[in-house]
């Protein structure tokens, strides 16, 4: 019996073509839709449970109460610091803190008469004084503490005076962070213009953008790397790295989202002539209550994740 070569087969017999790869293709986004809807259902049921808002709510509250004395300590920090390196340390400290609201003219504006009134009428700073700053910072540092061992379901507790105390070397450590940022980004731009100098490049618009942009990037990433280190130290049992990862992207992701949709919002809704100071005051409590909400949500986010993890470890074992 004739049969047909192998070759022609192929050409005139009809074949199954990319349906296998479309139909493979298929389930994987389905397999990964189902995964990512259990995921994100988790995620709501649990912020449910763990209350977000009230958390969030006392976190905002602390942080209204230890905002000026921590800028205050920081200004006191950079004034020691690195008063060698930037003539103006103060005005330093006030616009790095400033980098974090959203670039509303009127939130910006209205937080830098606040801050400058407050400022300028201190006196000076001492040994005392500035030990006295560490301490009243304590109250946000141990409402983010209490934050996330709700979160966490963390039974583990420093006590009362232990957890003082620890809260008191994590503000140390925070304006620690925040002087070498700026040192890092003084000696950046240090390095920046001798280059543009030695290359005889002048400031045109391309090189401000690209300076804007890693000056954005830089601040972004110092805010990714503060996240981090408070979902790994900040509660009583040290979480693993992999889950302050996840947390810490999901929290500096949604922040950024956050900052971009309430400056348009001012910019591009809101009216804010007929209300004045108070309608921006209350923008700005809204911004810092809703950041709270995000970063409590990003610990949420990171424990339901961490429970996947310990349940797809433990079909494993059973399997």
């Amino acid at each position: 019996m004739y049969s047909w070569p192998r070759s022609m087969a192929r050409r005139f017999l009809p074949s199954a073509g990319p349906r296998p790869l479309l139909k493979a293709a298929g389930g994987a986004v389905r397999r990964t839709l189902r995964s990512t809807g259990d995921f994100a259902a988790r995620v709501w049921h649990r912020a449910g449970d763990d209350d977000i808002f009230f958390l969030a709510g006392g976190i905002s509250f602390n942080l209204l109460l230890a905002a000026i004395p921590f800028l205050l300590l920081l200004i006191a920090v950079f004034g020691y610091v690195l008063k060698a390196r930037i003539a103006d340390p103060e005005a330093a400290a006030v616009e790095y803190v400033l980098r974090v609201l959203p670039s509303s003219p009127e939130v910006i504006g209205y937080t830098r008469q606040v801050v400058g009134q407050v400022v300028g009428q201190r006196t000076g700073v001492g040994v005392v004084g500035i030990l006295l700053l560490i301490w009243v910072s304590t109250r946000l540092i141990g409402s983010l503490r209490s934050a996330l061992r709700a979160v966490f379901d963390i039974r583990e507790d420093r006590g009362i005076v232990a957890g003082k105390i620890f809260d008191a070397k994590m503000v140390v450590v925070a304006g620690t962070l925040f002087v070498a940022n700026t040192a890092i980004t003084v000696a950046l731009e240090a390095v920046q213009t001798y280059g543009m100098e030695m290359l005889g490049l002048t400031r045109s618009g391309e090189v401000i953008a690209i300076q804007a942009a890693y000056a954005q990037i830089l601040a972004y990433g110092f805010i990714f790397l503060m996240f981090v280190l408070i979902y790994r130290y900040l509660p009583a049992r040290r979480i693993p790295w992999r889950i302050a990862l996840i947390a810490a992207t999901f929290t500096g992701v949604a922040f950024e989202v956050l900052k971009s949709v309430f400056a348009w919002y001012v910019a591009n809704l809101a009216n804010l002539s007929p209300y004045g100071t108070l309608a921006t005051l209350i923008l700005l409590v809204f911004w810092i209550y809703y950041s709270a909400v995000v970063f409590v949500l990003g610990g949420v986010v990171g424990q339901v994740y961490e429970l996947h993890l310990l349940r797809r470890h433990q079909r494993e074992l059973l399997d």
